[in-house]
């Protein structure tokens, strides 16, 4: 008896697909891992770089004082008054 029209043999066809499916959950799995490690470099560099900011910042606020520093003693130096007068001077306004 023949079989009936529309109906195939599909069994091959499937097993085709999920090997497929699996292959490619396998390269999929592989990808993630190697992002994974990426993800994981990436932050330790990240890391790196926030903690150099954040030295060069100090530095330049540890230099930027000093300069400050100088110029008040400057200005100072060259108004002919004493470090007293001037802290009255400042007190008063």
């Amino acid at each position: 008896m023949p079989r009936p029209k529309g109906s195939k043999n599909r069994k091959s066809k499937t097993v085709a697909v999920v090997e497929n499916v699996n292959e490619r959950i396998e390269a999929v799995s592989a990808e993630i891992e190697s992002l994974k490690e990426q993800l994981k470099a990436k932050k330790a560099e990240l890391k790196d770089l926030n903690k150099a900011k954040e030295e060069a910042d100090k530095l330049a606020a540890e230099k930027k004082a000093e300069e400050d520093k100088n110029a008040i003693l400057a200005a100072v130096a060259a108004s002919g008054k004493s470090v007293d007068e001037i802290l009255d001077m400042l007190k008063a306004q």
